[in-house]
């Protein structure tokens, strides 16, 4: 992308909300400052239930930002909990035939990898609309956005420090962790693992018919219950089809602090599964914290790391 270019703001999970206007202008001042054109879906307000508009409204909005030529990248502007409601709805040949990335996380996990599924597009795993309205650190989550809107090979570093939310007093940034060391390089899938493992069984699902890195990170729903989850919800994609043939490295996001979910935890969880000879990095700098990276669905992502060392890490679209 190039200034000038425009981006369409859609809401294919939840709408606007209340008492967020300051967050939106705030987002929309900053895409402008790197030069980009930001336009708004119709159905952003619309709320029919549980904070989200009509199914069929929010897949007009989805196919109408795909076929209008001068719509350059997608962005949601929120996550939630039905993002997976408007797959069937989708234009796919619309889809395919102009491609342009699709940028969210959390729910919007179901649209990324069902994108690259049927069309072999590759999107991008970063903020929604309304996270880049956030004060903290945004300067680090949007220089690694417009690096992956770019085109740039991305060299991934560590913040210096992350938060939650709102919450003013946030925490340094530890390194992140090596729980098994090695090298890969591979295209990169997965993201929210609550959202993720709701495309098995459908069509939308990725094949896993060669070699990936699963990027895997969950959120703090289930409360103390985070690390069962976690741990299930990974066994069941390690039990598809290709999944654990093919499966050569995994990147691991934050948890947030309500999650209760330690690194002594996640080590045992990971050793159980007995994902033997592949890199494994913890604790990166994506998911439900702030700030975090743009991450290329479908794009390659090397991973090096040698204990005792920090690990490297590159994506190139």
């Amino acid at each position: 992308m190039k200034p000038g270019d425009e981006i369409r703001v859609i809401a294919p999970s939840s709408s606007k909300r209340a008492g967020q206007k300051q967050k939106y202008e705030k987002a929309q001042e900053r895409l402008e400052a790197l030069g980009y054109k930001v336009t708004f879906g119709e159905a952003l307000s619309k709320v029919l239930h549980q904070g989200t508009a009509k199914a069929t409204d929010r897949a007009t909005d989805f196919n109408s930002a795909y076929a209008d030529k001068n719509v350059k990248a997608v962005m949601a502007i929120h996550g939630g909990w039905a993002a997976n409601e408007i797959l069937p709805l989708i234009d796919w040949a619309i889809v395919k035939a102009n491609p342009k990335p699709l940028i969210g996380f959390s729910d919007i996990t179901v649209l990324l990898n069902a994108i690259y599924a049927k069309t072999g597009i590759i999107g991008f795993l970063g903020p929604n609309f309304s996270s880049i309205g956030y004060s903290r650190s945004w300067e680090y989550t949007i220089k690694s956005l417009n690096e992956a809107l770019t085109g740039q090979i991305q060299d991934l570093k560590k913040s210096k420090r992350w938060g939650v939310g709102k919450v003013r007093k946030g925490h340094l940034t530890k390194s992140w962790e090596i729980i098994q060391p090695g090298f890969a390089e591979a295209i990169l899938l997965g993201g929210n693992a609550g959202t993720l493992y709701l495309l098995q069984g459908t069509e939308f699902q990725p094949s896993f018919d060669k070699d990936f890195i699963l990027a895997f990170e969950d959120d703090d729903q289930s409360g103390k219950y985070t690390a069962r989850e976690f741990s299930r919800r990974l066994e069941s994609l390690l039990q598809l089809p290709n999944f654990r043939k093919n499966l050569k490295g995994i990147i691991i996001g934050r948890f947030q602090p309500n999650s209760r979910f330690s690194s002594k935890e996640l080590q045992s969880i990971i050793q159980s599964k007995q994902l033997f000879g592949i890199p494994i990095i913890s604790g990166m700098d994506f998911g439900h914290t702030l700030p975090m990276l743009t991450l290329p669905i479908g794009g390659v992502v090397s991973i090096e790391a040698e204990i005792g060392k920090q690990p490297t890490i590159k994506t190139r679209p």
